[in-house]
């Protein structure tokens, strides 16, 4: 089968859209400016794809609710190479209760989706996942051009008020340990939450919002500019022992209930909101303070980690 070379500015959006599946239904109300869907009706269509150029693939959308097919039979057709690379892969199901959410998660399915939630939902978490691995891939760039440039830092306190600086600090950061790119990660996810929920105060709730009418990234620009925000800043304290980094992040807001996100239980209800249980799993250690303002963040290397 030739190669299908994917050509254009958006990211793409792989669907496989079986004869009898849901996705059918919601299909036409995807669509939007975030992302162009790519129909595959078959497995063997998913190996058309070339799908080494994973800046231009955004995911791949499979749905799973068709008696045709199963997502375990989907996946034996994904490429590898993009798996690897961490590309999202979003399972559609008629059923989660129904579902074995561990074992498609084990076969490389980063995310397992509902049908009954509905369209909206689903084009706002295939937005996320996108703009998940687009920062991974920048992680990545960024590590790959400063792993000569980092020099003996040991101890100190920065700050940032903006999604970027937060990104290039935590790059910048994560390189004093021998495995840089999940502490990478891990930094930017808690970086982020600190500027857009600390000193932005975009709840929960109203991001999901934000991401589904595609207006996030204008409200964090506004909010920037009024008076009552764009003088707040995130702050981090670091410091490198020698089979140690330390990390206590505070921002200037007034803090959430973080002990709900803290569990893994419900996140495939979750239109986002995975952040820190994903910063979880890149530390040793990971603690929120007072009233969830103030986050401390070990990693432990080259020893035992202490219980």
């Amino acid at each position: 089968m030739n190669k299908v070379t994917i050509d254009t500015r958006q990211p793409v959006v792989f669907a496989f859209d079986p004869v009898g599946g849901m996705l059918a239904e919601m299909k036409a109300d995807l669509i939007c400016g975030d992302f162009r869907l790519c129909d595959a009706k078959t497995p063997p269509d998913l190996e058309a794809a070339n799908l080494q150029d994973y800046r231009k693939l955004g995911a791949i959308l499979l749905d799973g609710s068709s008696p045709s097919f199963t997502v375990q039979d989907c996946m034996q057709h994904v490429d590898l190479g993009y798996r690897d690379a961490g590309g999202p892969i979003i399972a559609l199901v008629d059923d989660f209760d129904k579902t074995d959410e561990k074992e498609l998660l084990d076969l490389g399915v980063t995310k397992v989706v509902e049908a009954g939630l509905g369209f909206k939902a689903l084009r706002t978490i295939i937005s996320i996942e996108i703009e998940d691995f687009s920062r991974l891939l920048y992680l990545r760039t960024e590590l790959r051009k400063r792993s000569s440039a980092i020099g003996q830092i040991v101890k100190g306190q920065f700050r940032f008020k903006t999604r970027r600086e937060a990104q290039n600090l935590a790059t910048l950061l994560s390189m004093t340990c021998p495995n840089p790119m999940p502490i990478a990660i891990g930094l930017t996810e808690l970086f982020v939450n600190g500027v857009e929920h600390g000193c932005l105060d975009i709840g929960h709730e109203e991001k999901g919002q934000l991401i589904e009418d595609g207006m996030l990234a204008e409200e964090i620009e506004r909010r920037r500019g009024l008076p009552e925000y764009k003088d707040l800043f995130v702050t981090v304290d670091f410091e490198r022992e020698a089979n140690r980094v330390f990390f206590e992040i505070t921002d200037s807001g007034n803090g959430f209930d973080f002990a709900s996100y803290m569990e893994e239980t419900g996140s495939h209800n979750k239109k986002h909101g995975r952040g820190i249980m994903m910063a979880k799993s890149c530390f040793e250690k990971l603690e929120y303070q007072g009233s969830g303002n103030q986050v401390q963040a070990v990693h432990y290397f080259g020893i035992d980690i202490p219980n």
